[in-house]
C-alpha cells in the first residue's frame, strides 16, 4: 500500500537515484533515477513522496512521485 510521506533528501549525484529519510519515522527511502531527474532533487531538500515498500530490505521504501514541499510555511 503507497503512502504520503514528507521527506528530507540525503544523498543526490547525477547519473544515480537520490537517497532521503522520512520525516515521521527516520527510515530510508530510494528514489530511482527517473524520478530524481525529474525532480532535480539536491541535497537537504524537502518533498512529499508517495512511497511503496521497496522489494529489497534496504531501504526499505521507495519513492513512485515527488513534489516540492511546502515546508510547513
Amino acid at each position: 500500500m503507497a503512502e504520503l510521506a514528507t521527506c528530507i533528501i540525503t544523498h543526490s549525484a547525477e547519473g544515480m537515484g537520490a537517497r532521503g529519510v522520512r520525516c515521521d519515522n527516520d527510515e530510508n527511502v530510494y528514489f530511482p533515477l527517473s524520478i530524481a531527474d525529474a525532480a532535480g532533487l539536491e541535497e537537504f531538500e524537502q518533498v512529499d513522496a508517495i512511497l511503496v515498500r521497496n522489494d529489497r530490505a534496504d531501504p526499505p521504501w521507495k519513492a513512485i512521485k515527488v513534489r516540492r514541499s511546502d515546508g510547513g510555511e
